[in-house]
């Protein structure tokens, strides 16, 4: 498997991070079951939005966006 680089903005991953955070359960298990632990994803991009500038979005840096 080929890694690739995307370049993401900090509203894009606030969008697939509030994504993670909300998926159903059986959505959460399909997911791992074709592509890989969910908890894992969140646990690698986390800590790259927490360090991204908030400042312009208006997202506070003690809090999740929810979407």
């Amino acid at each position: 498997m080929k890694d690739v680089t995307v370049e993401l903005n900090v509203q894009e991953m606030g969008i697939i991070i509030s994504a993670l955070q909300n998926l159903e359960n059986v959505d959460e298990l399909r997911l791992s079951h074709e592509y890989g632990s969910v908890s894992a994803l969140y646990n690698r991009l986390y800590p790259q939005w927490e360090q991204m500038d908030r400042s312009e979005t208006g997202i506070r840096n003690d809090v999740v966006p929810s979407f």
